[in-house]
């Protein structure tokens, strides 16, 4: 059996940001105030392609290939406008910062999935191997003019060249025992190698452009990850029934800052455990009690030391001491299918450590330098209402809400302290078939505030919007608009 697609997308997006920056002095007063004004307009472009190829070899051996690949440009156009003022509110310095912007980024994968069915039961035995190698580049040209006080202007060219290669091996084991129970093992295999290369350079003319050695970096990386696992699960009587798993992870990470020879590692062995039960209260209601220990690494690139810059007001780095966050994690669920409606409410308690976290520091002239940091601790325990099914014979909802209360311990971390609030979160989407060729489809979501160490980050949402339009049986047109 072959299979394939392709698809090209084209979008016009236009951003603005608006940014008020104060600095305060011991007592609370403010020293000064930056007020940034930034607009982005740009043009996206992409292609994605793949194709499939399924052969069963045997009656009860099948070998599957695929191949993708895509391509992705960006060209768009940035103007901003930096205005620092004095605690008298007078002008103290303004200059803009307008350019223009290019990014790329070419990817490909493979692969291949060798499947061996034992007997009709779901006894089976699968392998698969992933390759996948995605490079990006990014650069832009700014003229920095400066108005006060008058000096030159100052143009600067920031080139970023991202490279990652991604290996994967995957062997899974499936096998009933009898009596409704199953047993899954396995092994898996992760190899991430990203590559990166930064490169600014300054001068009073663009033709008059030289490298910055300070800002400018090679950086390399590799994340080895072994996994051995094993779930087992099996009814306990006709209502009861119950799933018990065990994860085992080896991860090995080497860092390197090529450009000022430093490198950084991190060696460890982690076991992750689960458990669920399941009652069935009735023939449309269940209820579900589980227990999971999970794990979120850092990326590499987040452990890069190297000081990134961004613009005049902001630097960025990794910390090669970032540690994995961890998450114990506490469910109890109430669950009800009736027809075509659905509704489920979860109670959860999430106790999490070393949960990441971006922290800002004051470097001097109202720069700050943001780096990723480990929180002590952040505890989240909330209730989460979720239900889907028909208002109308065409018109079918989705919508969830989730309040939980939030506790950060900020123990360590300049500038930090612990936090603790109620937050809210939501989503609902809406699929209406107005005729047998229309369709219609919003969808939106609301972020409630955040709380970092260091203050919140304030709510925020975005709405969707699809439609179409069938105009025969092979061709359709599609629209769609986001806010």
């Amino acid at each position: 059996t072959l299979t394939g697609d392709v698809s090209y997308r084209h979008d016009e997006q236009n951003f603005a940001f608006d940014r008020l920056r104060e600095q305060l002095d011991p007592s609370g007063a403010t020293v000064s105030t930056t007020a940034t004004a930034q607009n982005s307009d740009s043009i996206q472009k992409g292609v994605f392609g793949r194709i499939a190829a399924e052969y069963r070899l045997t009656e009860k051996t099948m070998l599957t290939g695929e191949v993708r690949a895509n391509r992705f440009d960006v060209e768009g156009q940035v103007r901003g406008l930096f205005e620092t003022r004095g605690a008298s509110g007078d002008l103290a310095r303004a200059y803009s910062r307008d350019g223009v912007s290019e990014f790329s980024m070419d990817g490909w994968g493979v692969t291949g999935r060798l499947l061996r069915q034992f007997d009709a039961s779901g006894h089976e035995w699968s392998n698969e191997l992933r390759y996948d190698r995605n490079d990006n580049e990014s650069q832009s040209l700014i003229a920095n003019v400066f108005r006060t006080p008058v000096e030159p202007t100052l143009y600067e060219r920031l080139r970023w060249l991202n490279a990652q290669e991604t290996i994967g091996f995957t062997s899974a084991y499936v096998r009933p025992m009898g009596e409704g129970a199953k047993l899954r093992a396995g092994y898996e295999l992760t190899v991430a190698r990203p590559d990166q290369n930064n490169v600014v350079l300054r001068g009073s003319s663009e033709s008059a452009l030289a490298p910055v050695p300070s800002l400018s970096n090679r950086f390399e990386a590799e994340q080895t990850v072994h996994a051995l696992y094993a779930t087992y699960e099996r009814p306990f009587g006709e209502k009861l029934s119950g799933q018990f798993g065990l994860r085992l992870e080896q991860a090995d990470i080497e860092v390197e800052d090529v450009t000022n020879a430093v490198r950084a590692s991190q060696d460890y062995f982690r076991a992750y455990p689960t458990g669920h039960l399941q009652y069935k209260l009735t023939d449309t209601q269940t209820l579900r009690a589980s227990y999971s220990r999970r794990i979120q690494r850092p990326q590499p690139t987040q452990l890069n030391p190297f000081v990134a810059y961004s613009d005049p007001l902001n630097l960025r780095s990794g910390n090669p001491n970032l540690e994995p966050q961890e998450t114990d994690s506490f469910e109890a669920m109430w669950q009800m299918r009736r027809g075509q409606s659905f509704y489920q409410a979860t109670a959860y308690f999430r106790d999490t450590t070393k949960a990441f976290t971006d922290v800002a520091t004051d470097v001097g002239g109202g720069v700050l330098l943001t780096r990723p940091e480990n929180l002590g601790a952040r505890r989240d325990l909330g209730v989460e209402l979720t239900a889907s099914g028909r208002l109308h014979p065409t018109l079918r909802y989705n919508a969830s809400v989730n309040a939980f209360r939030q506790e950060i311990d900020a123990a360590g971390i300049p500038g930090g302290r612990d936090r603790e609030g109620e937050m809210l979160t939501g989503r609902l989407s809406l699929n209406w078939q107005a005729t047998p060729k229309d369709f219609v489809q919003v969808m939106g979501f609301w972020q409630g505030d955040q709380l970092l160490a260091q203050g919140t980050r304030e709510s925020g949402g975005m709405v969707n919007l699809g439609y179409r339009r069938k105009l025969n049986d092979t061709l359709s047109l599609q629209f769609t608009a986001r806010r």
